[in-house]
């Protein structure tokens, strides 16, 4: 029986991203599907980028998101701008898996949407259903390439359905998965991490897996059966070993 198995945000941490693997024992016709946010932060985001290329190859129909860390590296890359010290180890195939992440991935197969942030209602608003992505998403103009580049990053919505960024002080906002009425499936997703207690974010249409980690959380998969649903996914974390990063309040670039 095949499951597809949902991981959340590794930031860099392979030891406890390995220890995860080894307790989910992936099996012939298991995919994995793996959030976004693989780099920065913890210990080694070579190794956790050259971990997931393995098991995407291992484990066909497997699938990676960008979350906002790879796309802020890249965007640094492209511009000259210094990097973090891992980038001086990655290879240009490593750089060239970075850059071929989708911003979102469908899963149809149990209903579900991967997408590292979030979507909000404004989207929907404005342009109606997700439809297909474009290759260039990261540098289509027009406004609705930008709102959905905020799919990398969205929390928050303020009481027009459209993000808010954590530095704004004076917002009065719900989280985006509060709002969202499940239109395109059933939604994993990573970005928005949950210290305390470092458990999943559960909302009727999502299921948050950045169990913090980087921060000294968790490590969190959920795992959906065949022939199950999204909402009976088990869950499987492993604690990190480490504290490798203090967690920010601000809004990244």
């Amino acid at each position: 029986m095949r499951r597809d198995i949902f991981i959340g945000d590794v930031h860099g941490c392979l030891e406890e991203l390995d220890e995860l693997l080894e307790r989910l024992a992936p099996a012939a016709g298991d995919r994995l599907f793996f959030v976004g946010d693989l780099v920065d932060r913890g210990p080694d985001s070579v190794g956790a980028i050259r971990r997931v290329r393995e098991l995407l190859e291992a484990h066909p129909g497997s699938a990676v998101v960008m979350g906002n860390h790879e796309e802020k590296v890249l965007r640094f890359r492209e511009r000259n701008r210094p990097l973090p010290e891992w980038g001086a180890d990655a290879t240009d195939a490593d750089w060239a898996f970075l850059d071929e992440m989708p911003l979102f991935v469908r899963v149809p197969e149990c209903a579900a949407l991967m997408v590292h942030g979030g979507i909000f209602p404004r989207f929907f608003e404005a342009h109606g259903e997700l439809g297909e992505l474009a290759t260039s998403w990261r540098k289509d103009r027009g406004k609705r390439a930008e709102r959905l580049r905020r799919f990398l990053r969205v929390r928050q919505v303020n009481d027009r359905g459209d993000m808010v960024h954590l530095d704004d002080t004076a917002r009065a906002a719900d989280h985006w998965s509060d709002l969202y009425d499940g239109r395109e499936g059933f939604a994993f997703y990573g970005h928005d991490p949950q210290l305390d207690p470092p458990e999943p974010r559960r909302s009727p249409h999502a299921l948050g897996l950045d169990t913090g980690c980087c921060f000294g959380g968790r490590l969190t998969a959920a795992i959906v059966a065949e022939g199950s649903t999204p909402r009976d996914a088990e869950l499987v974390s492993v604690a990190a070993r480490a504290q490798y990063a203090e967690p920010r309040r601000v809004h990244e670039e």
